[in-house]
């Protein structure tokens, strides 16, 4: 499993959550998810299909077997000049939950003026 830590751990951070938030998800104890996160031990199976549950990838991606975060999208492809779609992705999902609706009203809204 190539980079798995550092992608659960990445993903996590993204989505503003705790160890111990995501050790409950996965009904395991705080310092058992914390040596997947430190790559202490292997990441079962099942938490893998958990966890990209959670975080809204697909397991071939935290596996390292596809490097997109969406399926059926060039993440890669240019955005505008110099921004790829796939780093306004990782922008967004850094965001609040409440920034986030926000930035949808924004964009309801923008879409609305053209």
């Amino acid at each position: 499993m190539t980079n798995i830590h550092i992608k659960i751990k990445d993903l996590r951070e993204e989505q503003h959550l705790k160890q111990r938030e995501v050790a409950d998800y996965l009904g395991i104890s705080q310092q058992a998810y914390s040596y997947y996160e430190l790559d202490k031990r292997e990441l079962p199976s099942r938490h893998v299909a958990k966890l990209a549950m959670l975080y809204n990838v697909s397991a071939d991606y935290l596996l390292g077997l596809k490097p997109e975060l969406a399926e059926g999208y060039d993440l890669n492809a240019t955005f505008i000049q110099g921004v790829k779609i796939k780093d306004v992705l990782i922008s967004l999902r850094k965001l609040s939950p409440n920034n986030k609706k926000e930035a949808l009203k924004f964009l309801s809204y923008l879409n609305s003026t053209q």
